[in-house]
């Protein structure tokens, strides 16, 4: 992959080193699009993958797939990735964990997922998750994950955004953001899954944040996403305050607004905010945004009769649904 981060490095995005970079790209990471993971037996799995490298909402729905199968009655454990973290050992997430020991995606879904009483797992290790979870579980939702083997998942879903579903280029790295090809993706996953957002998320003063100077704190890999979503409720923040993905916000960017008074308010992810300085910004200067994502029916279904714990042949899988979503030659 040395050739890959060289044309990264050096921004030749059009030219033959760029070509062929995104050709190793895609040769080595259509290779990982299936994961080898050993399943235990009894445990039925829905794995959630993401169509690019961040920002395709694949935790979100992890999280939605995780809370409706909790509803049937199943016994449900989420198993996160702790990305950036070292959690020494297997262990269920605590929203007040240390960000460094258990990641911010892991946290955000234990926050999430807490009042369903779905435990979030993360490891060392991948296979060490899947193993402490499913002691005390019948379905696992592998967050990051698109399809595993030798075993399949039960359910392999691929999380995509629903405007720029292979990311603004549509292509594979250095160009663009593309995880692995896309023929990679579709052949391995059941269905494809626009993340559409609730229009109604839960309640928040909408209407006073239309009103004040409103500064972005982002972490995330895609930040035009939350600007796309502040801007369909009539929200456009003067200043957007930026790190890179899963790393923390620079307090020196923050204390220059802080100075100048030139913010009302400030406004973030639930995942941004676990990366927001403080006392730099305190709880009284810091909206977390609300977030809730629409399931499709036909997945509410899919996950009910898995919850319910139908054979496969019972739960009649017609899930290959990538027509539409394949881009234009």
């Amino acid at each position: 992959m040395l050739l890959v981060a060289r044309a990264l490095e050096e921004g030749v995005f059009g030219g033959p080193l760029a070509r062929a970079a995104a050709q190793i790209w895609g040769s080595v990471s259509a290779r990982h699009v299936v994961r080898p993971l050993e399943l235990p037996p009894h445990v039925r799995v829905v794995a959630v993958g993401g169509a690019t490298l961040g920002g395709s909402g694949k935790t979100p729905l992890a999280i939605a797939c995780a809370r409706e199968l909790a509803r049937t009655g199943a016994r449900v454990a989420l198993v996160g990735h702790a990305y950036r973290a070292r959690p020494g050992c297997p262990r269920v997430v605590s929203p007040g964990d240390p960000l460094a020991l258990v990641g911010d995606e892991a946290l955000v879904a234990a926050a999430e997922l807490e009042a369903a009483g779905v435990p979030v797992v993360v490891a060392p290790d991948r296979a060490s998750a899947v193993a402490f979870a499913a002691r005390s579980a019948d379905v696992l939702v592998l967050d990051g994950v698109a399809q595993t083997r030798p075993r399949p998942a039960t359910l392999a879903l691929l999380a995509v955004d629903p405007e720029e579903p292979w990311g603004r280029a549509a292509a594979l790295p250095p160009c663009g953001d593309l995880r692995a090809p896309v023929e990679a993706l579709l052949a391995a996953v059941d269905a494809v899954v626009p993340v559409n957002e609730a229009d109604d998320p839960g309640p928040f003063p909408w209407d006073a944040l239309r009103g004040a100077r409103v500064g972005l704190v982002s972490a995330l890999a895609r930040p035009h996403r939350v600007l796309r979503s502040l801007a369909r409720r009539g929200i456009v923040p003067r200043v957007v305050v930026r790190a890179r993905d899963h790393t923390p916000v620079a307090i020196r960017a923050l204390r220059q607004h802080e100075r100048s008074r030139s913010v009302d308010v400030w406004v973030a992810t639930r995942k941004c905010s676990l990366h927001a300085p403080r006392p730099t910004l305190t709880r009284e200067r810091l909206m977390v945004l609300p977030h809730a994502i629409l399931l499709p029916p036909w997945l509410g279904a899919a996950l009910a009769r898995i919850g319910h714990a139908l054979t496969p042949a019972d739960q009649g899988n017609n899930l290959k649904c990538h027509e539409g979503l394949r881009p234009h030659a």
